[in-house]
């Protein structure tokens, strides 16, 4: 009917084995990488379901959407990884039965007394598979991951409005050891459109990374301003990039053979004018 739809499919695939996956003799695949297929063509098959469900309408004070989705791999490429301090060696083994399960939902819901919007976003993964690291017996990997945030967006006609928000995703794997860790991402833009010739724009965000032990947080903010000195014609604007000053990013990440940290050089401060002509 007008406020309640539900949408669903099934669909049993068959895809071909990838050329990396047939070769016989190990290719350099990465840095110190090298990768062995099966020497042999496959084929594989698996199985998809989709279920939506929605409330409501983009329209109205509340909406919600549910998505789930299913999918099972009835023969699947695994690897068989000989792991030493200097390479890495996988090769292609065909395992059978693997599944993975996704569900997320949204709520939308408008508050008229504060001429805001808030959404609520939920969700969860969890992922089943087997693999052989350094000769061991074929070990069951279970990975879940829950995400969670809030977010508040107004809708004022004013010259002032805002969207702030939070977010936290927990990451689980589970073999023969266990690992997690919980991140966060937040955020507050403000915007300030003072009349049709000048407006403010301000962009903040906050990273925390559960599972650094050091330098672990980091702060971004960024703004620009831009003035019409003539109406489709002329603009001035200052944009300013990294106001805090930071030099580098770390991100963290877990598998089922270890973790590993990534570190980026980032473009230190600075800020730019700007005069935009249109001929």
């Amino acid at each position: 009917n007008d406020k309640n739809k539900i949408t669903s499919s099934y669909s049993y695939n068959t895809t071909n084995a990838k050329v990396l996956d047939v070769f016989s003799d190990f290719v350099l695949t990465g840095f110190r990488s090298f990768s062995k297929g099966t020497g042999g063509f496959n084929q594989l098959d698996a199985s998809n379901i989709v279920f939506n469900y929605q409330l409501g309408n983009w329209s109205d004070r509340f909406f919600a959407n549910t998505f789930i989705i299913y999918s099972k791999n009835h023969d699947f490429f695994s690897t068989n990884t000989t792991i030493q301090q200097n390479f890495t060696q996988a090769e292609r083994i065909l395992i059978k039965d693997r599944e993975f399960l996704s569900v997320n939902s949204k709520l939308d819901y408008y508050f008229k007394f504060i001429s805001s919007n808030l959404k609520v976003d939920l969700g969860y993964t969890k992922s089943e598979f087997k693999n052989i690291v350094n000769n061991s017996n074929l070990r069951f990997v279970k990975t879940n991951s829950y995400n969670y945030g809030l977010e508040l967006r107004s809708g004022f006609k004013g010259i002032f409005n805002y969207h702030i928000g939070t977010k936290w995703t927990t990451t689980e794997i589970e073999t023969t050891f266990n690992n997690s860790f919980t991140d966060n991402v937040s955020f507050l833009d403000l915007s300030l459109i003072f009349n049709k010739k000048l407006d403010f724009q301000l962009q903040s965000e906050r990273y925390l990374f559960g599972n650094l032990e050091t330098d672990n947080t980091y702060y971004f903010l960024d703004i620009d301003a831009r003035y019409k000195l003539i109406e489709n014609k002329l603009n001035l604007g200052i944009t300013g990039k990294n106001l805090f000053n930071i030099e580098k990013f770390r991100n963290f990440s877990i598998s089922d053979i270890g973790t590993s940290t990534t570190e980026y050089r980032l473009l230190p401060r600075f800020v730019l004018l700007k005069m935009e002509y249109r001929f």
